[in-house]
Parts: C-alpha cells; sequence; structure tokens
C-alpha cells in the first residue's frame, strides 16, 4: 500500500481542476483498485437499508481514488453537510498547523490567551490546564451543553467553570474544541475558518465551506463546519499521507503522527474490556476504531470521515442515523475484510449493480403519484410545535406557513417527484447554540414531496438538501391532527390539533 501512496500526490495534481470543486479526485472501479465489486455492493446495500437511518452522502475510495459514491435522491453531490462533531478533527489540523508555525505549543497553558475572561480567584486547577488538555478531552471541566444556548461570552463562561485536576481521562466536551478554535484565533489574528482556508483548503481545492460562530465572531470548533463529501474526502487522503498534498505538506507530519495515536481513555474502560468504536481511545480530536488500523472523525447522526491506515482506505458518511456504530460496523463486516493487494479482473457485471445501486438510492417515501383527496385553503394550529408554526396555506404546488411571529415560508408540494426550492427562513436545527446561523451562508434549500396516503391523509416531506435535516408534515383531515417528525429526532414525534380555516 505505500507505493499507492507515492503515486498518490502526483494523481491528486492530476486530477486538480480549476473549474469545479466536485470531481476533482479520479474515479475508477473497484476492481481495479484490489477491491471485490460485490464487498462494495453489499456495504452501500447494508448502509442504505439500516433502519432509522438516513443516508445523505457516501463515498468509498481506495488509493486516492473514489470506487463508489452515492447521494441519495434528493441529495447531491454539490450539497454541502454539516459535521457536527467531525469538525474538531479540523480544528486539530488549525492547531497542528500553528504549532508547526511555532504560534503554540502542546504546554501552553490555556489560561495565559484569555487575560480578558479569567475569574477573579484563578484556581491551580485552572492556572495548569494546557493546550493538549484541550486536545483530548482532558480539561476537567464538567461538561454543560446548554451553555452554548444561554450566554454570549463563551470563553468566560467556560473559564468560570470549576476545574478538577486536568488531563485526567476522556471527559467529551465540545467546549474544550471551541476554546481551542479560540486559541487558534488569538494566536493567528484570523477564525479557524480563515486559517483553514488559507494554510489547508486552497492547496486542497476546497471552495465551499462555511463554519459557525459563537456570539463573539469565533467558529464553534466542536461542530458547525459545513462542507462537501468530496472534501471531507480529502481530509481522509491528507491524513493517510501525514498532512501531505502534491507535494507540499500542509500539516506537520509528526502532528498527524500525534494526532491519529491513542492519547486517552474514558476512565471505565479495562484492558480486559471488549474493543468498540466507542472505547478504542482518543487522539487529538480523532477517534481510533474497532477495526485496529482504522481511525475517524465522527459526528453526530453519523457523520464519519473513516480512515484505515492500513489499505489506503477512506468512507465518508453523512446522513441522519440514530444507529451510528451499526454503521461503522457496515464498513468492516463487508469492505475491509474483502481487500486485495494486487489489481482484480473486471467485473462488468457486478460493477453495472453497483452503479445502479448508487445512481438510484433515494430516501424513502410515501408516494401515490397522483392526487386523491381534497385540500383545504388554509388551516389554524390549535397548539404549540416546535417549528413555531401558527397557520397553514395550500396554494398551487406551494404549502406556504405562517409562523408565530409574522414570517413566512414556501415549501415545495409536488406530488410527483421532488422539487427543491429556496428556503427563507433557517431550517430545523438540533443545535439550539446562540448565533447558530450568523456566519453561515444563507443558501438553505428544501426538496419536498407530497401524497395521499388516504382519501384524508396527506403526507409532505420537506429535505434540508444543503444542510441535514428533514421534516415530515402528516395531515389528518378527519381527524383534525397535524403529526410533525423531524428526522434528527424520530422518538419525539408532535401530534398538533387543527382547525379548517379556509376551503
Amino acid at each position: 500500500m505505500r507505493f499507492h501512496r507515492l503515486l498518490l500526490a502526483l494523481m491528486l495534481c492530476l486530477a486538480l481542476v480549476a473549474r469545479a470543486q466536485v470531481g476533482d479526485l479520479p474515479r475508477c472501479t473497484p476492481a481495479e483498485q484490489g477491491v471485490p465489486t460485490q464487498a462494495v455492493i453489499d456495504m452501500v446495500d447494508a448502509l442504505l437499508t439500516l433502519p432509522e437511518t438516513e443516508i445523505h452522502h457516501l463515498m468509498v475510495l481506495r488509493n486516492g481514488h473514489v470506487i463508489a459514491e452515492a447521494h441519495p435522491a434528493p441529495f447531491a453531490a454539490e450539497d454541502a453537510h454539516t459535521l457536527f462533531s467531525a469538525s474538531k478533527t479540523f480544528v486539530s489540523m488549525a492547531v497542528g498547523i500553528a504549532i508547526g508555525e511555532n504560534r503554540l505549543r502542546l504546554t501552553d497553558r490555556v489560561a495565559t490567551f484569555f487575560p480578558g475572561e479569567l475569574p477573579d480567584t484563578i484556581s491551580d486547577n485552572l492556572a495548569a490546564m494546557t493546550v493538549r488538555d484541550l486536545l483530548i478531552m482532558g480539561s476537567g471541566i464538567t461538561p454543560d451543553w446548554t451553555m452554548r444556548n444561554l450566554c454570549d461570552n463563551w470563553e468566560q463562561t467556560w473559564l468560570a467553570k470549576p476545574v478538577a485536576k486536568p488531563a485526567q481521562d476522556l471527559l467529551y466536551d465540545s467546549m474544550s474544541t471551541f476554546m481551542l478554535s479560540a486559541i487558534v484565533q488569538r494566536v493567528t489574528g484570523k477564525t479557524t475558518l480563515e486559517y483553514l482556508q488559507e494554510r489547508m483548503f486552497t492547496p486542497m481545492h476546497i471552495t465551499t465551506a462555511d463554519w459557525e460562530q459563537s456570539p463573539g465572531g469565533v467558529n464553534t470548533g466542536g461542530w458547525g463546519l459545513r462542507l462537501q463529501a468530496e472534501s471531507q474526502a480529502k481530509l481522509g487522503l491528507l491524513l493517510l499521507q501525514r498532512g501531505a498534498w502534491n507535494n507540499q505538506q500542509l500539516v506537520p507530519h509528526d502532528w498527524v503522527e500525534q494526532a491519529i495515536a491513542v492519547q486517552t481513555n474514558y476512565a471505565n474502560v479495562k484492558p480486559t474490556d471488549a474493543v468498540t468504536d466507542g472505547n478504542a481511545g482518543y487522539g487529538y480530536q480523532i477517534w481510533r476504531c474497532k477495526w485496529p488500523t482504522a481511525f475517524r472523525a465522527d459526528g453526530a447522526l453519523g457523520q464519519y470521515i473513516v480512515v484505515d491506515d492500513n489499505s489506503d482506505v477512506v468512507v465518508v458518511i453523512n446522513g441522519a442515523s440514530m444507529r451510528g456504530h451499526d454503521e461503522l460496523a457496515c464498513i468492516w463486516n463487508h469492505l475491509l475484510p474483502a481487500l486485495s493487494d494486487a489489481p482484480l479482473p473486471a467485473e462488468p457485471a457486478a460493477q453495472a449493480r453497483l452503479e445502479k445501486l448508487c445512481a438510484g438510492a433515494a430516501l424513502p417515501k410515501a408516494f401515490s403519484g397522483k392526487k386523491a383527496g381534497r385540500l383545504p385553503s388554509q388551516l389554524r394550529l390549535d397548539g404549540k410545535n416546535s417549528l413555531g408554526i401558527a397557520t397553514v396555506n395550500f396554494e398551487a404546488d406551494v404549502m406556504r406557513l405562517t409562523y408565530g411571529d409574522g414570517r413566512t415560508e414556501a415549501l415545495p408540494l409536488d406530488f410527483k417527484q421532488w422539487t427543491q426550492a429556496p428556503l427563507q427562513q433557517f431550517p430545523p436545527y438540533s443545535i439550539g447554540a446562540r448565533n447558530r446561523f450568523g456566519a453561515l451562508n444563507h443558501n438553505f434549500r428544501t426538496a419536498g414531496h407530497a401524497a395521499w396516503t388516504s382519501r384524508s391523509t396527506l403526507v409532505v416531506q420537506q429535505q434540508y438538501v444543503n444542510w441535514y435535516s428533514a421534516t415530515t408534515f402528516t395531515f389528518d383531515f378527519k381527524k383534525g391532527l397535524l403529526t410533525l417528525v423531524n428526522n434528527y429526532a424520530m422518538r419525539n414525534v408532535e401530534q398538533v390539533p387543527f382547525t379548517v380555516t379556509a376551503q
């Protein structure tokens, strides 16, 4: 496999084109890279049929080549996806670059970067906390997942919390990564995104990227980066090449080696415990995997950039899943055990099946193909709901929502196919952090379709295609009841009574 890495930089250089970001990486069949086509089919099929799981993007690479990809309808390769905690690995790269430029050291004390935000009394444990402690989730501060929703000065609020002895066992906390992002901004004079754009993204031809910010203008770090699947795949290749890209060392080689190595574990993991994808160890904002030579960037609801160091494999998965470790098991069970070090004979029949499977992938939908009932012109919701909807108007090809504060949104209402439209408001989001949409490019789109599942029941699905979330509206006109389901909260079903106010 090391031979392939020597060729990878040349291949990537030849593949890089200025006209488009999607399609930069070379494509070929699995067999050409020593991967049995049926193994890829089995993995893709297992992922697409996994219960409580939506796959939005999937890319499989070996030896720097994309050997399979699927962007189930209504998604497309061009659609960026929010990465949740997979963002953390990009912060690690920014920290490594800053250390390589002598702007930062692992042993630097966190308190020294925030003289204006420190509490009046600085405990010994706070004074002792280092950059490395943040990287390994060993700050000593008990995670507070609501803090970001309630205050504007996140640095000051976090530093004021009680601190146990730092550098102990892993205590996972996205605010630790936020503090790393704040430190990068303090030592470079640029946000983490701006710094990565200069040092890493531009040389790698990653042009579509945005990142949420705190109310104070700091990239959130522990979540909130939005990238296309192919850009995520490029990070996987960068890690395989230990920070090198097109013969240029973008991230220090030694830093990547440290970042992917086990640096800490959970306190309750014993040497006799079975290795799982949750306890295999943690590096510098990178998880080790159950598969012993693999590591990953890992985000909520199934955002993965999986790298197997031994076989030069990268797998990118984006979606909305309640079965994350089962998704990873599809890689361990179907793909990695089947690999060969040499190209395999062409498999035209299997390749045709794989291409059909990937091209035909689509999110499940209730679809009748024609209208079966009669829509009212307007209905009023008679109960509170998480989206804040007050009234719903049904117009030609549009379901118009009016919110309690007077805002409106026109969502596609198509009974034949997915139809896309720009969003005027923000899509639903499972994170309630202040300023959460403030720094994002406000180009959100929705894809909608509708179906009558009975003469009195209408289902309208809205999938926010360059985001991650979706909402299913089920109107039971016989009962006067609207059922709302968000894909990131599949077990949280809202039922809201309504009154038809205009026919």
